[in-house]
């Protein structure tokens, strides 16, 4: 039975309700656009570059136009790709000059699917800064200056958290203090209110099964606002922001991308480690639920709470995966979060017998999401 599925998602975050609409038809279009690719047999690589593409053109989301800015002021993108046939990955960080980072991930991926360089040297799959600019220009892929990935609503943005920092900074070095820690506090306040109404956003992702049942996933991100000049986020990460693993005998298909706290999510490796708990599981509600206990989270055992190892200490753990499961009977989409944020997730799925019961494809857009919070 030949099908295919596309699960695209516009990050965790706070997302504005005056653009709930906005949302919609962004994931909704991103799904119908690249359906209509699988539909003409387009591979799973092809299709969810072009998925997360769409998502990067968008002023709406924080990746590649729009991005959050760094603390100087600039846009640098982190995106990566995997694809489930052959595991092969690519991924560029902390990339300036280019509008569609993904597309460099997808060349670098697909360059290690072919010969090897001369004297037997191997293709990167990863590439970082200006090294990753030029890797670009060199095999000819678009770039641009890179003040044309500054939307009027990144720089209002920036110079918003820019303010609140300096004023935080001053009082922090000043002798003299102006504020009680009442006012102070009063003040921090009204920060996190701003940040809220601002519409701060995440990571971006898609996951693709086309209809040879080959599975591809790819995420792509304008990082934290003010971060360091030369951060590497997990979108940029092995294991980290994608994974994707096609099904072989005695073992499911995955494929799952995540969005949140990028240090949280790298430290726990969670797009892997959310994989291969599905595949342990061959379920994926109950694969990515222990994977969050048992990985992330922590979990209640004997009236004791236990801290996953990598997070000890950690008061807010922030994070999203959404995932995709393929087995011989059936394919399963799955979207897990623990945040105190919200995420725009859309799907379609497409199956020529009568699975779906429908001749045309069923599908759903910004769906809302239950909302998880662990201290």
């Amino acid at each position: 039975m030949s099908h295919y599925v596309i699960a695209v998602h516009c990050g965790a975050g706070y997302h504005s309700t005056q653009k709930e609409d906005a949302y919609k038809t962004l994931c909704k279009t991103a799904c119908i656009k690249v359906s209509r690719m699988l539909e003409k047999n387009i591979d799973a690589v092809e299709s969810v570059t072009e998925a997360v593409r769409y998502l990067e053109n968008s002023e709406l989301t924080n990746a590649g136009v729009g991005s959050n800015l760094n603390i100087r002021g600039s846009v640098e993108c982190d995106a990566a790709i995997m694809e489930g046939k052959q595991l092969m990955f690519g991924a560029v960080g902390a990339i300036s000059g280019v509008q569609n980072p993904v597309t460099v991930s997808a060349k670098l991926l697909t360059r290690q699917l072919g010969k090897k360089l001369s004297l037997g040297r191997l293709h990167p799959s990863v590439i970082v800064g200006e090294g990753a600019n030029k890797w670009a220009r060199e095999n000819g892929l678009y770039t641009v200056d890179t003040g044309c990935l500054v939307t009027d609503y990144s720089r209002k943005t920036f110079n918003s958290h820019k303010t609140k920092l300096d004023i935080l900074n001053e009082k922090i070095n000043s002798k003299k203090r102006k504020f009680t820690v009442q006012s102070q506090e009063k003040s921090e306040e009204s920060c996190a209110v701003l940040e809220t109404e601002e519409g701060i956003q995440d990571t971006v992702g898609a996951i693709v099964m086309d209809t040879a049942g080959n599975i591809a996933s790819a995420v792509s991100s304008g990082g934290i606002s003010l971060k360091q000049p030369g951060r590497l986020g997990p979108a940029a990460t092995y294991g980290a922001g994608c994974w994707a693993y096609n099904q072989r005998p005695g073992k499911p298909g995955v494929g799952t991308v995540t969005s949140g706290s990028g240090e949280h999510i790298m430290k726990t490796l969670l797009a892997r480690e959310s994989a291969l708990s599905i595949q342990r599981e061959n379920n994926v509600s109950l694969g990515l639920s222990n994977s969050f206990k048992e990985s992330f989270l922590g979990c209640e055992q004997i009236k004791q709470q236990l801290q996953s190892e990598f997070l000890e200490g950690e008061k807010e753990k922030l994070a999203g995966v959404l995932a995709l499961g393929q087995n011989e009977d059936k394919t399963d989409i799955v979207k897990t979060s623990v945040s105190l944020c919200r995420e725009r997730l859309g799907y379609l799925l497409h199956n020529t017998s009568c699975l779906l019961q429908r001749p045309r494809p069923r599908s759903s857009h910004a769906l809302p999401v239950k909302l998880l919070r662990q201290h």
